[in-house]
């Protein structure tokens, strides 16, 4: 099963500076920005205390709400910052297209995964329901953080695939490639969020079509097909079928 998704969908400044004179002081506008180049993974680890980089009131209430018993992912609400028509479950068909997810259930999804979301602003903040499915690598700007809430999976970090399992955050810094197919029939569910970013509708994320013929950034990806070969046996996304239907 495809899954184009992922913990989200995206927009990204690029790092790149236009030149100016000591007289020009304008903010480089959205059509002049350069595509980013990534990093291919994350250099950090799955771990089982919260990142520094990932500290938020808001997400560390959620997270303490959720391993109490309070909430589980039909019951969990969203702030105000999510308009009322947008308070569903989500999932997408083979297509990309956003499609409600029947009684939040990921067996009701094309691509056997779903989310809700819970935050726009201050912070973007969601939460997932997989069952056993592909993730296709991508990156964007802003940087990404993890709680896994059930289930365990292989995520890429520091260049291989490490094991990330329930009660355990991961980190990942703007423009690092990352992918985290799941695995196994029990499945995998995660808050994530980004910290200190708001409003999703700005962000830019970048899959490997969105770098065709930026040779150095193809080639990040090249690499993270070949790891995925080696550590997980898989190939590149869109043709594991077989493996996924299991």
């Amino acid at each position: 099963m495809k899954l184009k998704m992922l913990f989200g969908l995206a927009a990204l400044t690029s790092t790149a500076v236009m030149a100016q004179g000591p007289q020009c002081n304008h903010a480089q506008l959205p059509y002049q920005q350069m595509t980013p180049v990534p990093y291919d993974s994350t250099p950090y680890v799955p771990q089982n205390t919260m990142p520094e980089q990932c500290s938020n009131p808001e997400i560390e209430a959620y997270i303490a709400d959720w391993e109490a018993g309070k909430i589980d992912f039909n019951t969990i609400k969203p702030n105000d910052s999510i308009a009322a028509d947008q308070r569903f479950c989500k999932t997408l068909d083979d297509h990309g297209n956003v499609l409600e997810a029947k009684n939040c259930d990921p067996k009701n999804s094309p691509v056997g995964y779903i989310w809700k979301e819970l935050s726009d602003s201050p912070m973007v903040i969601g939460i997932t329901n997989g069952l056993k499915s592909d993730h296709e690598p991508h990156f964007h700007g802003q940087p990404e953080c993890y709680y896994v809430v059930n289930g365990t999976s292989k995520t890429l970090a520091n260049n291989k695939f490490e094991t990330l399992a329930k009660g355990q955050y991961f980190y990942i810094p703007g423009a690092h490639i990352h992918n985290t197919p799941i695995l196994n029939k029990e499945g995998l569910g995660v808050f994530y969020w980004y910290p200190n970013n708001a409003h999703f509708d700005g962000f830019k994320y970048y899959w490997r079509k969105d770098v065709k013929n930026l040779r150095v950034a193809e080639e990040a990806f090249d690499r993270v097909d070949a790891i995925r070969k080696r550590d997980l046996d898989l190939g590149p996304y869109g043709t594991n079928e077989a493996f996924f239907k299991k």
